[in-house]
């Protein structure tokens, strides 16, 4: 009889919960949702793999004529959390990011963005020369200083 009675309670408890944060549940989990990102596989070895995640493609409206990415180094055959971030925020020129795609497949993770969020404000921040400067033009591996062979 009391646990027929806690359920009933229990249950009553969660609706009323429910219909007061409905609001804020639904907008919760709206948040969590993934962004639309795309992935570029970086380079391929039997060991180790490199990807950049793109967040932000060229936007002419925000005068920003580039790609906004991060670059993730992980070992093959390792649990998905385990992996190394090897740029929190890069920014490139669509010539640069072609000549750094591979055109193979790999399996690739998708990790919380919160570094890559904070590293591109701080990037937008700045004086529109130091963000020019900053800017990789020749391949994404070269720009983070690490070769396809390492």
């Amino acid at each position: 009889m009391a646990s027929a009675w806690m359920r009933t309670g229990l249950g009553a408890a969660l609706a009323a919960v429910a219909a007061l944060l409905g609001g804020t549940v639904l907008a919760h989990a709206e948040a969590a949702r993934p962004p639309a990102v795309s992935t570029v596989i970086l380079s391929l070895s039997p060991r180790t793999i490199r990807w950049a995640t793109i967040y932000k493609v060229p936007d002419p409206a925000d005068h920003d004529p580039y790609y906004h990415l991060e670059v993730i180094e992980k070992e093959r055959h390792t649990p998905p959390w385990q992996f190394k971030r090897l740029a929190a925020h890069l920014v490139v020129t669509a010539a640069a990011l072609d000549r750094s795609r591979l055109r193979r497949k790999a399996k690739t993770y998708f990790y919380k963005d919160i570094e890559f969020r904070i590293a591109d404000k701080a990037w937008r921040q700045q004086s529109p020369a130091q963000r020019e400067a900053m800017v990789c033009r020749t391949a994404i591996l070269e720009c983070i200083g690490r070769s396809d062979s390492e």
